[in-house]
């Protein structure tokens, strides 16, 4: 074999390595720039997904800060109900306490008004001795018994205390949900 046969093949086996060594860096290239636009597609969705979230969060955090304004303006309003009705409430029970006293003991008389007057004994009196039409079926009114009185004040002063159990529930509901129909704006 001649020497320049083993030098050619020699070449040959080294041009080979080379081109197979740049043929693999070529496809390491074209890899290595692929991946490199995948990691920054990556990078640009993380950023959108993190910029979205903070819009989320800025959005959340404006809707609780809104929900505590309401609540505290709710609490204001129901503070001030509280205060006036409980005022209210001390000046009714002032009163128809004194009331109650009054009755009971007979400075203040409870009258009724009547239809078809009639004088107590059932006895019709006559037209010509009656007076101004009393006795005659006319109206007139008639002064209720102490005791009485007092039962007949007690049921409207009970009544009196469930309005205001109403008037009070209904200041509530217009101070928590002042969009409930019935509620001034």
């Amino acid at each position: 074999m001649n020497g320049y046969f083993i030098t050619g093949i020699a070449a040959g086996l080294l041009g080979l390595a080379i081109g197979a060594g740049g043929a693999h860096l070529l496809d390491a290239n074209h890899y290595g720039a692929q991946l490199s636009a995948e990691q920054a597609a990556h990078a640009h969705d993380n950023e959108q997904h993190a910029n979205d979230l903070n819009a989320i969060s800025k959005a959340a955090l404006e809707a609780e800060q809104r929900a505590i304004d309401a609540h505290t303006v709710a609490e204001g309003r129901i503070a001030t109900i509280d205060d006036q009705l409980t005022k209210e409430k001390k000046a009714h029970e002032t009163d128809n306490a004194r009331n109650r006293t009054a009755i009971a003991d007979g400075a203040r008389r409870l009258r009724i008004a009547v239809s078809n007057f009639k004088p107590a004994g059932g006895e019709q009196a006559g037209t010509a001795s009656g007076a101004g039409g009393v006795g005659d079926g006319a109206a007139g009114s008639a002064d209720l018994a102490p005791a009485f009185g007092l039962a007949l004040f007690s049921i409207v002063d009970d009544a009196d205390v469930d309005r205001a159990k109403v008037i009070y529930l209904q200041g509530y509901v217009c101070a928590v949900r002042p969009e409930t129909e019935g509620c001034a704006k």
